[in-house]
C-alpha cells in the first residue's frame, strides 16, 4: 500500500469567492523546476528562472525576500535572496538536512525543520534555536507553518506510521495541541502534512492521504470542520494560499502546479513544477 513519506511533508481557511464570483490573483508565484527556482505570473505567462540550485521557495510577507532550500553547500540548507534573485545568502550553518522554511507573520523570523525537529531563527540567520524537539528518538517533525503566535507542523509523535498536525506557541514551543486525529498505521493510510495558514490565520489548508491518495483538505485553525477540497485523480501536495485568500496553488505528482479557487472550483493547470508559493 502506498504511503505518504513523512519526509515529503516539508516543504501550506478558505475564503468565499468575491461577490459575483470574481477572484483577485497575486502577481507572481515562485516554484521549483529542474533543480532551480522559477517565477510565473498567475495567469501562466512570463515564466523565468529566478535562482539556480534551489527548491521549496517561500516568499516573505512583504514580497521583498525569498527563502528556499539548496544543496549548493553539500547538505540541504536554508538560504535567502532578494526578490529579484540576487544577494543569495546561506542562513543555516549546522550540517543538514534543513527543510521547509516558513516566515513569521511580521517577516522578522523563520521556522524550519532541522534533522526532523522544529527550529526558529531571525531573518538574518541569527538566534537559531530548537523550538520543538523529539521526546522519542523515532519522532519526526516537518513542514512548519507560522501565523501570529502559533506554529503548525506535521509530526509522527503519535505513531511512526501516522503523521498528524500539531500546533505550538512560536515563542517557546509550549502549548502543544493536536489538530488532526486521522486513523492511520503501517497498513492504513492516514498521513496529514504540509499545512499553510489562511491570510487571517483562521483556517489551515493541508494534504492528507486518508482517502487512499494525497488530496488537499481544509480545516479551522483548531482542527474542526475538516473538509476535502480536491477530488482529481493522482496525488496532490504542498498547498499554499494566495495572499488574498481566494486561491490555492498546489503540486500534483509527478510535478505539475495547479491553481484552484478557495471553494474548490475553477481547477486549472498553471505550469510544470513543484512547491508553489505566492508573492504579494
Amino acid at each position: 500500500m502506498w504511503r505518504l513519506p513523512l519526509a515529503a511533508l516539508v516543504g501550506v481557511a478558505l475564503f468565499a469567492p468575491a461577490p459575483g464570483g470574481s477572484t483577485a490573483t497575486p502577481t507572481t508565484l515562485a516554484f521549483a523546476r529542474g533543480g532551480d527556482i522559477h517565477t510565473i505570473a498567475a495567469d501562466g505567462t512570463g515564466a523565468r528562472r529566478l535562482i539556480r540550485s534551489g527548491y521549496s521557495p517561500s516568499w516573505s510577507p512583504d514580497g521583498k525576500r525569498i527563502a528556499f532550500v539548496s544543496r549548493r553547500s553539500g547538505d540541504e540548507e536554508i538560504y535567502v535572496a532578494r526578490a529579484d534573485g540576487t544577494g543569495v545568502r546561506r542562513l543555516t550553518t549546522r550540517p543538514g538536512p534543513d527543510l521547509g522554511p516558513a516566515w513569521s507573520s511580521d517577516g522578522t523570523r523563520l521556522a524550519w525543520s532541522h534533522h526532523a525537529t522544529i527550529w526558529t531563527m531571525s531573518a538574518s540567520g541569527a538566534t537559531q534555536r530548537e523550538l520543538f524537539g523529539k521526546a522519542q528518538s523515532w519522532h519526526e517533525h516537518y513542514s512548519p507553518a507560522w501565523h501570529g503566535d502559533r506554529i503548525v507542523f506535521s509530526s509522527s509523535r503519535i505513531s511512526a506510521f501516522n503523521a498528524e498536525l500539531f500546533s505550538v506557541r512560536a515563542i517557546d514551543g509550549g502549548g502543544l495541541r493536536r489538530l488532526t486525529f486521522t486513523k492511520g498505521d503501517d497498513g492504513v493510510l492516514g498521513d496529514d502534512g504540509m499545512p499553510d495558514f489562511s491570510p487571517d490565520g483562521t483556517r489551515i489548508v493541508f494534504t492528507s492521504n486518508r482517502d487512499r491518495q494525497g488530496e488537499i483538505y481544509v480545516m479551522n485553525d483548531d482542527g474542526s470542520g475538516q473538509r476535502r477540497l480536491t477530488r482529481k485523480p493522482g496525488d496532490d501536495f504542498t498547498p499554499r494560499f494566495s495572499r488574498d485568500g481566494r486561491q490555492i496553488a498546489f503540486t500534483a505528482l509527478p510535478g505539475t502546479v495547479f491553481v484552484v479557487a478557495a471553494d474548490g472550483s475553477g481547477l486549472r493547470r498553471l505550469t510544470s513544477g513543484t512547491d508553489p508559493d505566492w508573492r504579494r
